[in-house]
């Protein structure tokens, strides 16, 4: 038997022909597997569809009780939260007074026995009070240390669920001694709510309900027996609230295995394996709380009518035989000659011809689009290694113009330094600030030839600009900065990105006003991105000036209309323009933002321009964030 798997190993392997020779002859003597195999599979997908239909109606019926029921226990909650008789024994003194304590705990029981006579409702476990005390509605003999233990292990002092009401998933019952009781007794899925004052907000109490498994497992039992399935009903945690599989119940949990083939359910195949069967399974989520339940049926069980079926198909496709021999030869001419051709080229380009192009026009269907598709897939690798370069070209030239400005600064340092000291000599204390605003800025600026800074450092090189400037412009000029200073320290961001576009504020925004110019920069760390929005009340820009910068930043290029200056009074034509060729600047200086951030970080159309004329330009800058330890990787 080895001798003829190895005979038809060798035969095949020799070439393609010869492979679908041996897969058609194999199809030929075995079509009746294959065809029976694929109705089988049909039949048994219907059949699953059918069952996962039923499954997934009985899981909204019992969702929908154990909601309501769900809903019970927070409406009991509700209606005794600022009830008066817990109030009085909350707040009363017990010290020294057990009895007491314990007669009043059983007239408590009594009241609530008044207000649900016919015993509907869930009714409230113990109360644990802001005095520490704890109140056993359950067994008001059983108040020990290690009952207290577990109400604060269990967030009765817990600030954070403010007045929510929290449930924790399956624990044995800690207000009653254990007992030799049915296992589904024994255990208790606990809720728990601190009651705030009403006015002041302050703790007044909490309240703790201890629910038997036994009371939801009864909610659906019957469907589960009738379904032939198990059911879980688990919480936002993976926590086992209650289950059909009494050892699931008993252990306190479900089997690691089993949450992890939960966890991780294809929507689009539910099945998993569990216990050596393969079942389905439906996830539904719960209204009332964050709860789910599991729903898991057999596939067997799904699909039993499918096996008796199977028999009665095999004797109706044994015709298939004689009719896949006659297409035996004929696939093998047809389509082996075209991959052939396709093998040969793909060779080709494995040896570094990627000019190495097929011919589609000779043939026609299938294969004519595969390498219709192949040609365009060599196109695209060409371009992207083109683009590839072209961005290392780029990349490059910014790190070159980088390391051309790294020539040693000290020199222009010790200067600004020396205009300093002399201007705060000669009593010029102004020129002075300037001096060292300029020398802060440029320091930053040059830095250690760094392309990345910290978001902290790139910020403090725009005050020391904005520093000049309010020099300058004295009362003219008012600016805020709204930012997280230490939480911005943790980011990075490729250099000269700000002070650009702060710069155009200055430059354009207070032309022709006669108002306080106001310039606002708002640093947002949000998900994945930073977003820096530079707002002015300045000049603004009109429909036109507007669509000229936003091209100018799309492109780079100084777009001109060719109108305007040949046709102002010779006096004015150099005013005039200047004003519009630094106004056009202004585009290009974003431009060059643009492109370094989309060189460095692949992300593109990074900075958006809105503007009205006398009234203000906001100027929005997104970029992905860049944690600062990771600069250099980056």
């Amino acid at each position: 038997m080895k001798k003829l798997l190895l005979k038809i190993r060798n035969y095949t392997e020799e070439s393609l022909r010869r492979q679908l020779e041996f897969y058609l002859f194999v199809w030929v003597l075995l079509p009746m597997t294959l065809v029976t195999a694929l109705l089988f599979l049909e039949a048994g997908d219907k059949m699953k569809e059918q069952a996962l239909v039923h499954v997934r109606q009985r899981s909204l019926a019992i969702g929908q009780q154990i909601d309501k029921f769900v809903a019970g226990i927070v409406n009991v909650s509700d209606n005794f939260a600022y009830d008066e008789e817990i109030e009085e024994m909350i707040e009363a003194d017990y010290r020294n007074r057990s009895l007491e304590k314990q007669k009043d705990i059983y007239n408590l029981q009594s009241y609530f026995t008044k207000t649900d006579p016919f015993n509907k409702n869930e009714r409230i476990s113990a109360i644990y009070t802001k005095d520490k005390a704890v109140f056993n509605l359950e067994n008001p003999y059983w108040d020990k240390d290690e009952v207290e233990e577990r109400m604060v292990s269990l967030g009765a002092t817990d600030r954070s669920s403010l007045s929510m009401f929290r449930w924790h998933p399956l624990q044995d019952n800690f207000l009653s001694p254990q007992t030799e009781v049915p296992v589904r007794q024994k255990k208790v899925v606990v809720g728990v709510r601190r009651i705030l004052h009403p006015f002041i907000g302050s703790w007044m109490y909490t309240q703790f309900f201890c629910v038997d498994e036994e009371k939801i497992f009864e909610l659906y039992r019957e469907s589960a027996a009738e379904m032939e399935g198990q059911m879980i009903l688990l919480d936002e945690n993976d926590g086992l609230i209650s289950s059909s599989n009494e050892s699931f119940v008993e252990a306190g949990k479900v089997p690691q295995e089993l949450l992890d083939s939960i966890r991780n359910l294809d929507s689009g195949h539910p099945e998993i394996h569990f216990e050596d069967q393969k079942h389905i399974v439906e996830i539904m989520e719960l209204e009332e709380n964050n709860w789910r339940l599991v729903s898991m049926v057999p596939v067997s069980v799904a699909t039993a009518p499918v096996n008796t079926l199977f028999k009665k198909i095999v004797a109706a496709l044994a015709a298939c035989v004689v009719i896949c021999g006659f297409l035996l030869s004929w696939l093998s001419r047809r389509f082996l000659k075209p991959v052939e051709v396709l093998d040969a080229s793909m060779k080709e380009v494995y040896d570094g011809n990627l000019e190495a192009y097929v011919k589609p026009e000779l043939y026609n269907g299938e294969i004519q689009k595969m390498m219709v598709y192949y040609n365009a897939m060599l196109v695209q690798i060409n371009h992207f290694i083109e683009e590839q370069i072209a961005g290392e070209k780029k990349k490059k030239e910014l790190e070159l113009e980088v390391l051309m400005g790294q020539i040693n600064p000290h020199f222009l340092y010790n200067t600004l330094e020396n205009i300093v000291w002399k201007s705060n000599e000669a009593g010029y204390p102004d020129i002075g600030r300037v001096a060292a605003s300029l020398g802060r800025l440029y320091r930053l600026s040059i830095g250690n030839g760094e392309i990345l800074v910290s978001l902290r450092q790139e910020v403090e090189h725009m005050m020391a600009y904005v520093a000049i400037q309010k020099n300058r412009y004295k009362e003219r000029i008012k600016f805020d900065l709204t930012a997280d200073m230490e939480q911005i320290r943790q980011y990075s961001i490729i250099k000269l990105t700000l002070q650009p576009i702060v710069e155009n504020c200055f430059m354009y925004a207070i032309e022709g006003i006669d108002r306080m110019l106001k310039i606002r920069v708002d640093i947002q760390i949000r998900q994945d991105i930073l977003v820096i929005r530079v707002a002015d009340n300045g000049s603004g820009l009109t429909r036109q000036q507007l669509d000229r910068v936003r091209k100018q930043i799309e492109n780079g290029r100084i777009q001109s209309d060719g109108k305007g200056e040949q046709n102002a009074p010779p006096a004015h034509f150099a005013e005039n323009f200047a004003r519009k060729r630094r106004r056009q600047g202004a585009g290009i200086g974003m431009y060059s933002v643009k492109e370094r951030i989309a060189i460095y970080t692949g992300f593109q159309d990074s900075i958006k321009i809105q503007s009205r004329s006398n009234s203000g330009t906001i100027v929005t800058i997104r970029i992905p964030k860049l944690p600062f330890e990771d600069k250099n990787n980056q």
